[in-house]
């Protein structure tokens, strides 16, 4: 019993800290290949958002969902399969679809594994994920569920959003996160940052607030915190067998970290950790596998 009850704190700790790393891991050839619209397996059920909080203030009227303009692609935008690395050792997979529906709604669906050791025994979780926003790209829902290796440290989470708070449950308990105002980026499990490709702008830096699902954020909660999102330039990105792709280049930075964004129009390709004296190669580094199965090397362009 008792080397059960350590095996299972170890899987806790680890899927706490997996979370933190995918929720929060920003705070703490040729020619272009396509990609299959071959549609995700269907996903396992996941929790019903709660219901919304009651309050002695109005209730924000619900944003109507406008028709999408004509110029706004309707359907999958993009689709793939990342690969996650910390300090070049892969640790997670992870498939998602991003669509628009004919509402304008975005919806993010993903599943992935988390692989790790308990023991010097090779392990893995896995998990799965949606994500909805309306037309203006603030969330409406989030859903999460985590499966452990035999079950050990089955964890479920969703949340409902309305214009000014989110209210989160594990099952358990709720909790509440205060939204600002401004447009926000919402973060996940790692695909969320393909969302970046939504938000990024090639004219100007753009300034987001970052939300992230770490429950109440009332008084004495500390600022939430700023990401700068600013394009550099074009470069192609090289792959495996002398193979590259073309690509827009953009830096995610916050007073703690400095990432390098890549995109190619709403198709999400990567993000690395900017290189640092003391890690020449990075920390972190996301990929599309299905692109580049063994990740990438930046080519700068004239």
């Amino acid at each position: 019993m008792r080397r059960r009850l350590v095996i299972l704190a170890i899987v806790l700790l680890f899927l706490g800290g997996v979370s933190a790393i995918g929720l929060w891991w920003m705070l703490g050839p040729g020619a272009p290949q396509e990609i299959s619209t071959t549609a995700l397996p269907p996903l396992p059920e996941l929790p019903a958002p709660p219901p919304a909080p009651p309050s002695d203030s109005p209730t924000p009227e619900p944003v109507s969902q406008e028709e999408p303009s004509a110029t706004l692609k309707v359907g999958v935008l993009d689709q793939g399969k990342l690969t996650i690395e910390g300090r070049g050792q892969p640790f997670a997979t992870e498939e998602y679809s991003l669509k628009r529906l004919e509402s304008g709604e975005i919806v993010l669906e993903s599943k992935g594994t988390l692989m790790f050791k308990i023991a010097f025994i090779n392990t893995q979780a896995t998990f799965v994920q949606v994500m909805r926003f309306d037309s203006e790209r603030r969330p409406l829902s989030y859903q999460l569920a985590l499966h452990g290796p035999v079950g050990i440290g089955n964890r479920k989470v969703s949340a409902l959003f309305n214009e000014t708070e989110g209210v989160l449950s594990d099952g358990e308990k709720e909790s509440t996160i205060q939204l600002p105002e401004e447009p926000f980026l919402l973060l996940g499990m790692f695909s969320s940052y393909a969302l970046l490709t939504l938000w990024a702008e090639p004219a100007e830096p753009l300034t987001l607030k970052v939300i992230t699902l770490r429950g109440e954020r009332g008084a004495g909660a500390p600022p939430t915190p700023e990401v700068t999102l600013e394009r550099l330039g074009t470069v192609r990105l090289q792959g495996g067998e002398s193979t590259s792709t073309a690509a827009e280049e953009y830096l995610l930075q916050s007073e703690r970290f400095s990432l390098k964004f890549y995109r190619d129009g709403e198709r999400f390709l990567g993000m690395r950790s900017v290189a640092t004296e003391k890690e020449p190669e990075g920390v972190f580094f996301i990929y599309r596998s299905d692109l580049f199965p063994k990740g990438f090397t930046v080519l700068q362009t004239p």
